[in-house]
């Protein structure tokens, strides 16, 4: 019951964004529009494309450092199985996958992987929220519904930082509150999050050394910047030049846009966030869609590709993979 309405909703919210994209697009103008693209730039979109998948996977390596000594090159398997999982399976069960194959490889415990690509997905807000900021406070010529955004953007960038803060300096406190509130929830769900927390704060002793954190945060926004570069290089291929604030405006509302459920591979919100974010700024709504398709289709062809090659290796298909991953959830 609970997955069929998490599907109806991902349903609804691909129909919504789809629609909202398209309505009012001459179809015809796209399509002409996607055959006049400047197709020379997929050769070092894919380059950077790579670059991009590496820094992740030693971001993670160093992340996953109060669990053991695990190099980049051993975490690359899972996670782009994973990625590849998100494009072609509802309900984003490529984090189920990835923190599975992992834990199943290494030998570590399935929930602690689970805590550490939570601490992942705090990190890589802080960046895109950093950027999306930093964005809007260069261009002065952007709507004013944009600039509120900034501000809303800055403050959440500002309680992010203070609950990672509040975890890494005072862990006690987080300790007995938490106990407190566990003392008042069902006693399977009270032990299940004392099991998460404590291995979110196993996997938070990293960001104690100053410097370790420092150096996470800083790579965290880095590596968003490549993602910047990346749909830049889309834009750049059906619009023409555009700033680079611009840019990073796009990356940060489509990956919002990319966090609500929808079908898989983020078709739909993807479109819809290019189109709000580009349309503001002159360009033509068929130019915006057509950024957002080479967009989706240079993330999805090559990393789906791989990790379908990946996954061969282990005679498993995706389906499989998900059941034994929710299986153990």
């Amino acid at each position: 019951m609970k997955r069929g309405a998490s599907l109806g909703l991902a349903a609804a919210v691909t129909l919504a964004t789809l629609t909202y994209a398209l309505w009012g697009t001459d179809l015809g103008v796209l399509w002409q529009t996607l055959l006049d693209g400047r197709l020379w730039v997929l050769p070092p979109f894919m380059a950077l494309l790579a670059v991009f998948f590496a820094s992740n996977a030693q971001r993670w390596s160093w992340m996953l450092r109060p669990f053991g000594h695990f190099p980049a090159r051993r975490l690359m398997p899972s996670m782009i199985i994973g990625f590849a999982a998100n494009n072609l399976l509802p309900l984003r069960v490529g984090e189920l996958i990835r923190a599975y194959l992992l834990a199943k490889d290494e030998g570590l415990s399935k929930s602690g992987v689970l805590m550490n690509l939570a601490l992942e997905r705090l990190l890589d807000l802080i960046g895109i929220l950093c950027l999306y900021t930093i964005a809007l406070a260069l261009l002065r010529d952007a709507p004013a519904g944009f600039h509120t955004s900034a501000w809303l953007a800055a403050a959440a960038v500002a309680g992010l930082a203070a609950v990672l803060a509040a975890f890494v300096l005072f862990p006690r406190t987080v300790d007995g509150l938490w106990r407190w509130l566990s003392s008042r929830l069902p006693e399977g769900l009270g032990a299940r999050g004392s099991i998460y927390l404590a291995q979110f704060e196993k996997g938070l002793s990293a960001m104690r050394n100053p410097g370790t954190a420092a150096l996470l945060v800083v790579y965290s926004i880095g590596r968003w910047m490549l993602a910047v570069v990346l749909a830049w290089l889309c834009i750049y291929a059906y619009a023409g030049a555009v700033s680079l604030p611009v840019a990073m405006v796009t990356i940060g509302i489509t990956a919002f846009a990319v966090a609500l459920p929808s079908a898989p591979g983020f078709v739909g919100p993807m479109q819809a966030a290019f189109v709000f974010a580009l349309t503001p700024f002159g360009i033509d709504r068929e130019a915006a869609l057509a950024a957002s398709v080479m967009f989706l289709f240079g993330h999805w062809v090559p990393v789906t590709a791989a990790g379908a090659l990946l996954l061969a290796r282990r005679h498993l298909s995706f389906q499989q993979l998900a059941a034994r991953a929710e299986a153990e959830q």
